[in-house]
């Protein structure tokens, strides 16, 4: 078996990332490794008092949210991390935090955007991909096939 030492999940606190994080919660117990739960956000392009005050109060909101993503009975029997990162842009920065971090796998989800949507909004999971310094485990929900709710 390949060793895994750490797995990164990137959240945006869609159903697709909540579904991304149930399968890292899976490996991380398959594999007895360590969590990183990180949600990105992007900063906005102002630079005065208000918006300062603004991304700091956006930063402790997430802060207060992330932890809600993996049930506290999950974490109980795994070591998970929680990140909050603002930067811009957001493939990046997951990139750069798994590097930062050493992870073996980074678990990510795709909505399934195509055509005009896809060139226009683009694909975080796309450029995670072409950048990460491992694998990249991208997951996407065929048909609600797979239930969002913790069991």
């Amino acid at each position: 078996m390949i060793p895994i030492e750490g797995i990164l999940v990137a959240i945006d606190f869609s159903n697709e990332s909540n579904l991304a994080a149930k399968f890292a919660v899976s490996l991380a117990q398959e594999y007895k490794t360590k969590l990183y739960v990180l949600h990105v956000f992007d900063p906005l392009p102002q630079h005065d008092y208000l918006h300062e005050e603004y991304r700091k109060r956006r930063k402790d909101q997430l802060k207060e949210e992330l932890p809600n993503v993996i049930p506290q009975s999950v974490k109980e029997n795994l070591d998970v991390e929680e990140i909050v990162e603002e930067g811009y842009p957001v493939h990046h920065t997951i990139v750069e935090k798994a590097k930062e971090l050493g992870v073996d796998v980074i678990v990510i989800a795709t909505h399934g955007r195509t055509g005009l949507a896809h060139v226009l909004v683009g694909s975080v999971a796309e450029h995670v991909i072409r950048y990460a310094p491992c694998p990249v485990l991208v997951v996407r929900n065929p048909k609600d096939r797979f239930l969002y709710e913790w069991e």
